[in-house]
This record gives C-alpha cells, structure tokens and sequence, in this order.
C-alpha cells in the first residue's frame, strides 16, 4: 500500500507542474521551434531503444527577453513550431494549449489505469465476473484519456 501511495504522489508531483506551464499559469510563455533532435541509445541488444534529445529555438512573448536555445518535449520534430511555455525549473520548454494539456492528463491518468489492470487481471485470475466488469468499468475511462492523450499530446 505505501507503494502504490509513493507511486501516486510521484506521478502526481511530475504531472500537476506540467499541467499548469501547458495551461500558461506558470512560467514564461512564447514560440518554440524545434531546432536539433539528437537520437541517444538506452540499453543494448532487444531491451534497447533509442530516445530524442531535442533542442528548441524559444522566443519570448515578453520581447524584453532575448530568446533561448533549450531543451524541449523529446516527441517532437525538427522545424517543428509550436506555442510553448518555459517550465518553472527554467530548464527545458513544454508546448501549452490542447498538445501540453492532453500530455499532462495521459501522465495523471497513467497511475489509476495501472492501478485498474491490476485489479482486472486478478479478477481474470480469480474468474469473478463481477469484478472483472466493474474493474474493466472503473479502467476504460482512464484507457481513452491515456489513447486521446497519446494521439493528441505528441
């Protein structure tokens, strides 16, 4: 149980500052345009794969500023231009609007559906119809914000 607590706090702590700089409550606000994208490897052999380090080219909306090169969302492509804010760590930029509130709300949902799959699969396991349903009810709704999330968040 303390687990699982430690888990939600975690995701929750990670996504809530990401939801407010993609809803332009905090942070500088402004226009990123994807300059660089440099593939780095992680692991070897069948459990390797290849994550994005991308940079962007961030011009403020406060014309005061100078802009910044910085690093950015790894999903995105170069010449890739998009409305972004500064995150309060002032370390990277995260696009706003519907594309950076859908990435908060695929990770904020992550954590409940993880928690219903586990409860689905022993149900499957146990062969109790009726928590097989109601786990698979209390599941969907967070599986279609973690698929729309997807689709529109990258």
């Amino acid at each position: 149980m303390g687990l699982l607590v430690w888990l939600a706090v975690t995701v929750v702590r990670v996504a809530v500052p990401e939801m407010g700089t993609a809803s332009g409550d905090t942070g500088a606000t402004g226009t990123a345009t994807v300059v660089s994208c440099e593939p780095i490897e992680r692991g070897t052999g069948r459990t390797g794969y290849t994550a994005y380090d991308c940079e962007a080219y961030f011009v403020f909306d406060d014309r005061a500023k100078e802009p910044i090169v910085i690093d950015t969302v790894p999903d995105a492509e170069v010449g890739e231009v998009f409305p972004a804010a500064l995150a309060p760590e002032g370390d990277r930029v995260l696009p706003t609007g519907a594309r950076g509130t859908w990435r908060g709300i695929l990770l904020l949902s992550a954590f409940p559906f993880g928690v219903a799959l586990i409860a689905f699969v022993t149900a499957l396991i146990m062969r109790s119809r009726k928590a097989i349903v109601w786990t698979g009810a209390l599941g969907a709704p967070f599986l279609i914000a973690m698929i729309i999330g997807t689709v529109i968040g990258t």
